[in-house]
């Protein structure tokens, strides 16, 4: 029996200290194989984790001689997870032609342009977590590995959220990744004309386009829009300055529009729209609007043909053509805000019909209701008409108190003026609120201006 067996009892440590083997060598001066002896064995030896009694058991129970036995066994450390950035917005952004509904393709939206709003968040950072510490077969605690802390990629016009985890854009802009940082540029450059190339840009900040824009292709700005090259026939539309520095010739389609001003060397079949100022060189033939100031600059520094509507004065050195080219001016009410007043007055029209129409639905089931013949769906029809004239009623009290605000102003201004450095031709009409002079004879060096009911001419001051 094994209990009669005489052994050697050796006790083997891997190098990592997580395994403890025995070895058994009969020796018939040895000690007796038993449970007891085996387990003195171990403490003699200070394995103290572990250890496996059924393997101890088994191996009592039927001996195996000269080959190592694996009783103990440590607990390996766990394995650390590195922290990690997860990025909110696509930081392999292809650029691929839209496609249209109906299957075409758009190559003029690309979205080249990943827009951000300030505060958006950019980058979240999850924090590592580190290893678990294990256990030696001797008890001894092996240190878990620490996972590795990662960095915000934080880059100009960012800022980390007072979390430490968040990076968020400190401005509206284009969020792009610049030498590893992240970054959000709040000026985007182009350094191409806006072709099949780059598509149609939509940004949130400021453009400065170093080409040209060519015809077809659209640029919009939450900022100003500045272009180094020509305008074709294309559009551009900026929240703030659009600038021009070899202007637009826009063939009867090209079309600016700017909530500020507009500074163009010159403006050619184009439409211009500005809520401050226009300023140009020379303006043939095109339709302009701005809610103040129209003035032309240079040696030329003259409107012929087409029609400009302005809020406050015009000065030009020459105003239509030796050849009695039609040109309209009209100064002294801001064209905008016309435009404005009639968009409004529709709208209340229609609000006043919507609110009439809920009325008298309202009246129709409530005479259901009375008869007590109202069902579910009726009932939900009623609230739905209710709801409606409540919305209707609202809104076209906000626009009642803009609408009048409108008239008062529109009826204050009449005092606008037109001045002449040069010459004004035969063929320009000139308006000045709600009086019309046309011109018959050149006149030179002039002001222009409203007295009363009449429209005189002054000499230039």
């Amino acid at each position: 029996m094994s209990s009669e067996q005489k052994v050697d009892i050796k006790v083997m440590v891997t190098s990592d200290r997580l395994k403890a083997s025995l070895v058994l060598v009969q020796n018939q001066n040895g000690v007796d194989l038993t449970f007891e002896n085996v387990m003195n064995k171990l403490r003699e030896n200070k394995i103290a984790f572990g250890i496996d009694e059924e393997v101890i058991k088994r191996l009592i129970k039927n001996p195996v001689f000269g080959t190592p036995v694996v009783v103990a066994q440590g607990k390996p450390p766990g394995k650390p997870v590195d922290g990690k950035l997860i990025y909110h917005f696509d930081i392999k952004r292809e650029i691929r032609p839209k496609e249209l509904p109906d299957g075409r393709v758009d190559y003029k939206d690309l979205g080249i342009v990943q827009n951000v709003r300030k505060d958006d968040v950019l980058v979240t950072m999850i924090d590592p977590v580190d290893g678990e510490d294990g256990r030696d077969v001797f008890g001894g605690v092996i240190r878990g590995q620490k996972g590795r802390k990662v960095n915000l990629p934080r880059g100009k016009n960012t800022y980390i959220d007072a979390d430490g985890h968040t990076l968020k854009a400190a401005c509206d802009g284009q969020v792009c990744i610049i030498e590893g940082k992240v970054t959000v540029l709040n000026t985007l450059e182009i350094d191409s004309d806006i072709d099949n190339s780059t598509g149609n840009i939509n940004f949130v900040g400021n453009v400065h386009i170093r080409g040209s824009v060519l015809s077809g292709f659209k640029v919009v700005a939450g900022g100003n829009v500045e272009v180094d090259g020509i305008v074709e026939a294309a559009e551009i539309e900026a929240k703030g300055n659009v600038v021009l520095h070899k202007g637009i010739t826009g063939m009867g389609k090209g079309k600016v529009v700017a909530g500020k001003s507009v500074f163009a060397k010159f403006i050619e079949n184009a439409t211009v729209v500005a809520g401050e100022d226009v300023q140009a060189e020379a303006i043939v033939h095109s339709d302009v609007k701005c809610g103040n100031k129209l003035i032309l600059i240079g040696s030329k520094a003259s409107i012929v043909g087409g029609s400009c509507k302005v809020g406050k004065e015009v000065e030009a050195k020459v105003i239509g053509s030796y050849l009695s080219t039609t040109t309209d001016i009209e100064v002294g009410v801001d064209p905008l805000m016309v435009e404005r007043y009639r968009e409004i007055r529709k709208e209340m029209a229609e609000l006043k019909e919507n609110i009439k129409k809920c009325d008298q639905g309202i009246e129709v089931l409530k005479r259901v209701e009375a008869a007590g013949l109202l069902t579910d769906e009726k009932r939900e029809m009623l609230q739905k008409f209710t709801r409606s004239k409540i919305m209707a009623s609202e809104r076209l009290k906000a626009l009642q108190s803009e609408f009048e605000e409108i008239e008062k102003r529109l009826e204050e201004r009449n005092e606008g003026a037109v001045k002449v450095q040069d010459t004004i031709y035969p063929g320009v009409k000139i308006t000045i609120g709600n009086v019309c002079k046309l011109i018959k004879e050149p006149v030179k060096y002039c002001r222009i201006y409203r007295e009363d009911a009449d429209i005189k001419i002054a000499p230039y001051a």
